[in-house]
């Protein structure tokens, strides 16, 4: 069932509800008591922005709330006044409840052992990366030190190797169900999402600082204007001096993309494309074609996931269910291939629980979602064509 939270996000968000969510944030509203309404919303940034607007012109304050409430309901033809009077009267009376948000626990209902972090040295030997480890030096010789802290691999050294001595590279694996960073040694920061490899130096030597992936990672470049920062990924080589960028290059699906959100992008697909890129612009390649395409896009649907969240707008359903089995560890199937080209909009908090998506794509699509485990099969919904 979706959560409360979710609902009130959407609503102070200004995204339609469907007829559920409306009936529930009433319901909510009328039959809860007052300490868990202000518990919730005292962990909202939203509720907060808006109780700080009251308190500058509480008039003003109340009028956008009816305003929201009063256009949303009438796609609806639905009214609940009572649900507007009781949010402003909580937001102006009960301000002095509203202190620092409260810290979100992180839990992903599907994380098991099996998604434990592993780094593989050079030298072939594995050792486990656990989350809540704190300052855990797992690697430290005469020149180099690899610590384990707070889900970060941080990497440091004293430069102590020659200019263009062999370095070693160590590979970290992030299963599905996990997410973890990468300090490196030069002091690029990578974001590694769930079901990829990295593979990167101890330190980098030579002309260029090179690294190498398979899946997704964000990438904020330490600037070396002496050093160029190439990242390999499968048929696919970006390199820049300082700049974010993501990259997504899962060996199983047919797509290699590169999506730059700061600075200066230079692309190169299968060695024979190039393309310059600039913030906002995206290249993608076709495994299938050999061909690639660069566009421009609103970064934030391929970066936020390194925020805490996905963000999905006018997305395909087999995209959305891609990136969603991915994090949780589902498997997905199609009683109808066509099912896989309905687009869909939508937010999730990638440690919230993800049916809450599902339905909300149920309700607003002509699709069913029937879940066993972690087994999802697609079918269309009753009655539609």
């Amino acid at each position: 069932m979706r959560e409360i939270e979710d609902i009130l996000v959407d609503y102070f968000g200004d995204e339609e509800l469907s007829a559920s969510d409306s009936v529930k944030l009433e319901k909510w509203l009328q039959e809860g008591d007052d300490a868990r309404i202000v518990q919730v919303l005292d962990g909202m940034r939203v509720g907060k922005t808006l109780q700080e607007e009251l308190e500058r012109d509480a008039e003003a304050g109340m009028e956008v709330i009816r305003r929201r409430w009063r256009r949303r309901n009438r796609r609806r033809n639905l009214w609940y006044g009572g649900a507007v009077a009781a949010v402003a009267l909580l937001l102006i009376g009960l301000t002095f409840l509203f202190k620092s948000p409260v810290k979100e626990k992180k839990v992903n209902i599907f994380a098991d052992d099996c998604t434990l972090v592993t780094l593989k040295l050079d030298n072939g030997k594995v050792l486990p990366l656990r989350a809540g480890q704190i300052n855990e030096v797992i690697v430290k010789d005469s020149f180099s030190r690899i610590e384990n802290d707070n889900s970060t691999l941080i990497c440091t050294n004293d430069g102590g190797k020659e200019e263009n001595e062999e370095v070693a590279y160590h590979t970290i694996t992030v299963p599905a169900g996990a997410e973890y960073r990468v300090l490196l040694a030069d002091g690029t920061t990578v974001h590694l999402n769930a079901d990829s490899e990295f593979r990167f130096p101890e330190a980098f030597s030579g002309k260029n600082r090179e690294v190498y992936l398979k899946g997704e990672g964000y990438f904020e470049v330490a600037k070396d204007s002496a050093k160029r920062f190439i990242v390999h990924a499968l048929n696919m080589d970006a390199t820049v001096l300082g700049t974010s960028f993501n990259i997504k290059a899962y060996p199983e699906q047919d797509e290699i993309i590169a999506t730059l959100e700061e600075g200066r992008l230079q692309v190169d697909c299968d060695h024979d494309q190039r393309f310059e890129l600039q913030a906002g612009h995206q290249v993608v390649f076709s495994k299938v074609t050999g061909n690639a395409e660069k566009k421009s896009v609103t970064t934030m649907y391929y970066t936020s996931w390194k925020d805490g969240f996905y963000c999905f707008n006018g997305e395909v359903l087999e995209n959305i269910m891609e990136v969603l089995a991915k994090w949780y560890g589902l498997e997905v199937f199609y009683m109808d291939e066509a099912l896989k080209n309905n687009k869909f909009s939508g937010r999730l908090k990638r440690y919230d629980d993800f049916l809450y998506l599902l339905d909300k794509f149920e309700e607003t699509g002509n699709v069913e979602f029937i879940i066993k485990d972690k087994v999802i099969t697609v079918k269309r919904k009753t009655g539609w064509k």
